[in-house]
């Protein structure tokens, strides 16, 4: 049994480097697939404005010999109607395919205007000279100018694009000038008329296109349409930068394919991979199982602890144990002193373990340089110390502490950047030399837990009442842990409504009911995660469970609380692309809400956390605002698109005018900074009609229902679907 676990043991390490090779292979090959679809997807934009701009080009090109005309001067000169309505409209409409042709006279004024029902008021020129004006002047200039001939000799200068009235067009102009090679003489001439014409680019242009090029169908992207992310597009802009028109179409996706198509050789070289890998630990285990045991022999005869040279629990329980053999012979007191880092975890999670590391060598040495010959400091793993304090007395003791607190509290400039240091200290005082060393740590530890719970950086000493207050604490914390890793968190989701008591989203809500203590308040379980450093975990649990469940209800925002212990955290952002990942969701169906203690710190590491959490596609909400220490600063600086109104002002409303006022307040200011806002608690018709006439969209609260599990959504969803169907029934009928 022993050696199967061994074995186990060694398959373990190998079998995780096979996985991470087969899943790094599967990476690079998905990286190139999605690189080789880009670039395609750039290549076909590519050729689209190429085929748009000689599409232009073509359209110019087509009026040149009616422009370019001794006769066409003399007849417009003459005012001849009857040829420039045979020249400049049938032939334009008829044979060159133009839909509108238009005649400009020197002044600019409109003289001749003919569209494909024919001649019609010249008047009409001026749905299009707001988009052509420019292009008008520009030829004009031109036609005066040493480049007389290029309005004619280059297109691009003669053409462009407009949209008119909602559809696209393809418009080209040139002066009408007879074929003079002479500047000096072309300069003497008058100013000549103007010949505009503009040809609809229809779906059949589009259709022609893209078969030209071997793309699917190319569409123009109307207003308010939604383009599906994956689509490629081109737009074309006018000389001010605004967009003239988009065209989309669904690119080839050749990476993709091929992508698919190596995934199957690359789970055979994986295969191939894990054999080799299995052979080499048969032919090894027994060279391994050597090692590994030599290593916990190590371990255990060690006495000192490798990373601060002091003494480990071993050598502690050793002193602790002579220690207290002198009290039983000359009386006295022992104290022992269980020394804990405030948020050491938080200094790991930011700055990397080797700061921690520094930071507690820094710590050891300071606190060594504080005790007597005779006492021991030891290190009992982490970031907890304890010290022997001998022929010591309750004053010495809290004296030694306060001494502790004070030089370990303050700014610590480590290698790795500057942290805040402080710690907090359990201390109980032994008379008893018949304690064992464990029931002296253990006292000595619950009276760090009290020393915590009281605001940290301070020091605490043992009662008895403290027993069982931690015993209740440690079986929650145990209970949590294990809830974590057996998944069995609820996740329960309360709705977001707007005027119309529509759901527009869900907020996710977590849940735990302890085997023995039953239900557990998520006002206590939270923190305690906090302090357990199992906020990660229990974060990602709920994330993955809300993601899974968003699937359900395609266009809602479900959104999860997110707090500062995980956003500080180095992992946070691989962990959760790889939760979109695993799940298939989009990061715009979910919203991450974060409190304002999130912004007191200010830190530039979670600055560039949300912003990355927006360009990935979240949406950002400020919770419980105007609790908190937030400022207009911190609503700039920081990628916020929602603030939701803390329930505490809600609940006053038609009570205390003072929180209308507040609301009223946050409103305005939400609308002022373009943010969505949201009122939380309402749990009264009396608080739902105040929110409307202060302006709040959207609420949440009692008032329109607890929270209930996915499930209860579902049917809330099916309730409003069925209401809508019967409401657009009567509707009909009458």
């Amino acid at each position: 049994m022993k050696r199967d676990l061994s074995e186990l043991k060694l398959l373990a390490p190998m079998a995780t480097i096979v996985v991470m090779v087969v899943c790094a292979l599967i990476g690079i090959l998905w990286v190139w697939a999605l690189q080789t679809d880009q670039a395609g997807r750039v290549r076909e934009e590519n050729l689209v404005r190429i085929g748009i701009e000689h599409l232009i080009k073509e359209n110019t090109r087509r009026m040149a010999p009616t422009t370019f005309s001794e006769e066409a001067v003399k007849r417009l000169n003459a005012g001849d109607m009857d040829w420039i309505r045979t020249r400049f409209g049938e032939h334009y409409i008829n044979t060159l395919n133009y839909d509108w042709s238009f005649i400009t006279d020197a002044s600019g004024v409109p003289i001749f205007a003919y569209g494909i029902k024919g001649e019609t008021d010249p008047g009409q020129f001026e749905t299009f000279r707001p988009h052509v004006e420019k292009l008008h002047n520009r030829i004009r200039a031109l036609s005066t100018q040493d480049s007389h001939l290029r309005p004619l000799n280059d297109p691009s200068l003669s053409g462009q694009l407009a949209t008119i009235d909602g559809r696209l067009y393809m418009v080209a102009g040139n002066p009408v000038r007879s074929p003079v090679t002479d500047f000096t003489e072309q300069s003497a001439l008058p100013q000549p008329s103007i010949v505009i014409a503009a040809t609809e680019i229809t779906g059949l242009e589009l259709k022609t296109l893209a078969q030209q090029y071997m793309l699917s169908s190319i569409h123009i992207v109307r207003p308010g349409q939604i383009i599906a992310p994956d689509d490629a597009r081109a737009a074309f802009y006018d000389d001010q930068g605004r967009t003239i028109v988009e065209l989309t179409w669904v690119p080839q996706r050749a990476g993709h394919a091929l992508f698919m198509r190596a995934i199957g050789p690359v789970l055979l070289i994986a295969m191939g991979l894990g054999a080799v890998a299995l052979y080499l630990l048969h032919e090894t285990q027994k060279t391994a199982r050597n090692l590994i045991a030599s290593e916990a022999r190590a371990k255990h005869m060690a006495m000192h602890d490798a990373l601060t040279g002091l003494p480990n629990r071993s050598l502690f329980t050793d002193r602790l144990t002579q220690a207290l053999e002198r009290i039983r012979r000359q009386g006295g007191y022992v104290a022992v002193h269980c020394i804990g880092l405030d948020r050491f975890k938080d200094v790991n999670d930011t700055l990397g373990h080797t700061a921690g590391d520094e930071l507690i060598r820094y710590s050891a040495t300071k606190i060594s340089g504080m005790i007597r010959a005779g006492d021991t400091l030891a290190r009992l793993g982490g970031d907890e110390f304890v010290i022997v304090q001998t022929d010591t007395n309750p004053h010495s003791a809290a004296a030694l502490s306060k001494r502790i607190l004070e030089s370990l509290s303050g700014n610590v400039l480590l290698e790795s950047g500057q942290v805040y240091s402080s710690c907090s200290i359990g201390v109980t005082l032994l008379q008893d030399a018949d304690i064992e060393a464990a029931e002296a740590l253990r006292q000595a530890d619950l009276a760090l837990y009290r020393a915590k719970e009281q605001g940290r950086s301070q020091y605490a000493f043992f009662e008895v009442e403290m027993d069982a207050t931690i015993k209740l604490r440690k079986l929650l914390e145990a209970g949590l842990r294990e809830a974590i890793l057996s998944e069995s968190i609820e996740v329960v989701y309360q709705p977001q409504m707007d005027h119309f008591g529509r759901i527009i989203g869900v907020e996710a809500l977590a849940r735990w009911s302890h085997p023995e203590r039953g239900p557990i308040s998520p006002a206590y379980f939270i923190p305690l995660a906090e302090e357990c450093g199992l906020m990660n975990e229990l974060g990602a649990l709920i994330m993955h469970r809300a993601m899974i469940d968003s699937k359900r209800w395609p266009g809602l925002k479900v959104a999860v609380n997110v707090s500062a212990t995980q956003l500080r955290s180095s992992r946070f952002l691989s962990r959760i692309s790889g939760l979109l990942a695993s799940t298939g969701v989009q990061a715009q169906s979910i919203e991450i809400e974060i409190t304002e203690g999130v912004l007191l710190n200010d830190d530039q590491n979670t600055q560039q956390t949300l912003r990355e959490l927006r360009q990935m596609g979240f949406s950002i909400a400020l919770d419980d605002f105007g609790t908190g220490y937030s400022s207009l600063s911190y609503l700039n600086r920081y990628p916020v698109d929602k603030i939701k109104i803390d329930r505490s002002f809600v609940a006053n409303l038609g009570i205390d005018p003072d929180a209308e006022a507040v609301i009223r307040a946050i409103i305005r200011l939400a609308k002022a900074l373009n943010l969505g806002i949201l009122a939380e608690g309402v749990e009264t018709r009396g608080q739902r009609n105040i929110l409307r006439q202060a302006g709040c969209p959207l609420m949440q609260g009692y008032l329109f229902s607890r929270p209930v599990d996915a499930d209860g959504i579902d049917e809330l969803m099916f309730g409003q679907i069925e209401k809508a169907a019967i409401t657009h029934g009567i509707v009909r009928m009458r």
